[in-house]
């Protein structure tokens, strides 16, 4: 089975680049399923439902969260019914703590975990939450989606968990990393990287990010402008011998 899982998606115009690379980018790589991480697809923070409902249009499977999964009120309306699975170590009745996503004869089941280094939000140990997860997934496959700053709690999530699940991918840096790797059939990287504007900071106007820097003020951000995108992730490979691949694309909008 090959899968492939792309990084935070950054603004609503990188779903237009989606409409117009997506397919082809599944036939170059002969891809059986796309995963994404989607919670900041509706300028920058948060997912609404017209948002959720194009992304699904394309023919993704499911969508990972992160720190703005409640960021557009409106997702509690819809998100029990829909094929997004929200930090499971996130203290809320809403959502699901496991996605599950069946292809063929194969269930795959889908974890979203919020990293604590660096984080303010009230959050369940993201170690002892999936000790208790994984008591009660039933899969052929397991793929965690650890969306968190620091690198060294995801290399130790990998570690800890290696062997236990098939993937642990890194999320909500916005910079993809050079480290992926297999440890005892399990694939990771520290972090996805980012599907958004090419000439950003982490996907937001440059111009404004720098103006944070200078004066102190931290006004609300907007998505950056132009028409240069990249698109990261990855490419899992799940079989006797799990693989993973890194991309990294650049499409004109």
């Amino acid at each position: 089975m090959r899968i492939l899982y792309l990084g935070d998606i950054v603004g609503e115009r990188t779903i237009d680049v989606l409409k117009n690379n997506l397919e082809a980018l599944k036939q170059e790589y002969k891809i059986n399923l796309v995963l994404v991480n989607a919670e900041n697809v509706s300028g920058g923070k948060g997912m609404t439902e017209k948002h959720y409902k194009q992304l699904k249009a394309l023919g993704i499977a499911g969508m990972s969260m992160g720190n703005h999964t409640f960021s557009k009120s409106e997702i509690k309306n819809y998100i029990d019914d829909a094929t997004i699975v929200r930090p499971a170590n996130l203290n809320t009745s809403y959502g699901k703590d496991i996605l599950y996503i069946k292809y063929n004869d194969k269930i795959i089941a889908i974890i979203n975990l919020l990293g604590r280094v660096y984080t303010y939000t009230p959050l369940d140990d993201p170690f002892k939450t999936m000790d208790n997860l994984l008591e009660k997934i039933e899969a052929d496959y397991i793929i965690v989606d650890f969306h968190g700053d620091a690198t060294s709690e995801k290399k130790a999530f990998f570690y800890d968990f290696s062997g236990k699940v098939d993937a642990i991918l890194g999320s909500h840096t916005h910079t993809q990393t050079a480290d992926e790797q297999v440890y005892n059939n399990t694939c990771f990287i520290t972090d996805m990287g980012m599907c958004g504007a090419y000439e950003s900071i982490l996907g937001d106007d440059k111009d404004m990010v720098i103006q944070r820097f200078r004066t102190g003020m931290f006004e609300p951000l907007k998505c950056a402008p132009g028409n240069e995108f990249m698109l990261n992730g990855v490419i899992l490979d799940f079989g006797i011998k799990n693989t993973i691949t890194r991309i990294n694309k650049k499409y004109t909008l």
